[in-house]
């Protein structure tokens, strides 16, 4: 599930009461249903059981802890527009012969939303690196759908979405750490940051493309989970997010094909993608998932980048 700004797990109430939203949901959907729900993951803005359920067998019910989560997603935006997303993504990426968990219900109520997919059971074992870069090329490759992704925003437009997050993900850095990430930025604002963002092809990108979000068995991906974050765009986003998170290893860029993808992306475009990585695993590790050393770290790279961007758009300035 997505990182964001919040903690990542509730507590034991917040937990009971959404298990009793979902009993009961499931109940009303499915007469003479009584199973039992196992939790099997607590996300920013979801929680996952695992329960049997005729006539589809042993299956995964994806349920928003609230309908509108705030936090790292805005307030305007809602949990029900990320289940049919994700049901809509599941779906596109099996027509592209790509491992997901099959979509089986979407139910949406005002008391509980929630959507029911083939539960895909994993192993211990952590993916193959080179399957998982393969796998990633495959994504990347494929023709994208025919969706405006919920992380686009208002506008529409994924570069215009990212220009205001990093400004607001530097505001909130700057709050935490109580005193400015890189002295001066009145050079930086929205329009700059959008015009420095890649705008090359466009592909599916899931942006969150990490082991939790995958079941493996033996090391072959059997599926790929939570398209929250998922966009429509140039894929140098998601691999400067896996590099900031240590997860673009050699090893997954041999099996991706392509180990010199950075050299290729323009300078401020590439400043500008690492940044917004850096500034959210600096709220991420203050906040969400509590580590004073990888905050300490992200911060510092936060501000590296800041430079390496100013340093980059003045360049570009350059007679």
């Amino acid at each position: 599930m997505t990182a964001g700004t919040e903690p990542p797990r509730r507590d034991e109430a917040a937990l009971q009461a959404l298990t009793d939203r979902v009993r009961a949901l499931l109940a009303e959907a499915c007469p003479g249903w009584d199973g039992s729900l196992v939790a099997v993951g607590q996300g920013f803005e979801a929680a996952v059981f695992r329960t049997d359920l005729p006539p589809f067998g042993t299956v995964a019910v994806k349920a928003p802890w609230r309908r509108f989560p705030g936090g790292s997603y805005g307030a305007g935006v809602d949990c029900r527009a990320l289940l049919r997303q994700e049901r809509a993504l599941a779906a596109w990426a099996a027509d592209n012969d790509l491992p997901v968990a099959a979509p089986l219900a979407l139910h949406e109520t005002d008391a509980q939303d929630l959507l029911v997919s083939a539960y895909v059971e994993g192993d211990d074992l952590p993916p193959d690196p080179a399957g998982l870069g393969a796998l990633l090329r495959r994504l990347h490759d494929a023709p994208p759908p025919d969706l405006v992704p919920v992380v686009h925003g208002a506008s529409g437009d994924f570069r215009t979405a990212i220009a205001a997050r990093i400004m607001e993900r530097l505001d909130r850095v700057e709050a935490l750490i109580g005193k400015p990430l890189a002295g001066d930025r009145s050079w930086l604002d929205t329009d700059v940051l959008r015009a420095a963002l890649p705008d090359g092809r466009c592909a599916l990108l899931h942006l969150d493309f990490r082991p939790a979000n995958l079941r493996c068995r033996d090391g072959r991906i059997l599926a790929v989970l939570d398209w929250s974050n998922a966009a429509i765009a140039d894929p140098a986003f998601e691999l400067a997010r896996m590099h900031e998170a240590g997860t673009l290893t050699d090893a997954v860029l041999a099996g991706y094909g392509d180990c010199d993808w950075s050299s290729r992306v323009p300078p401020a475009a590439r400043a500008a993608c690492h940044l917004d990585a850096a500034l959210m695993f600096a709220i991420v590790f203050r906040i969400g998932e509590p580590d004073p050393a990888r905050a300490a770290a992200a911060t510092a790279r936060a501000g590296v980048l800041l430079d390496e961007l100013r340093q980059a758009l003045g360049a570009q300035g350059s007679p």
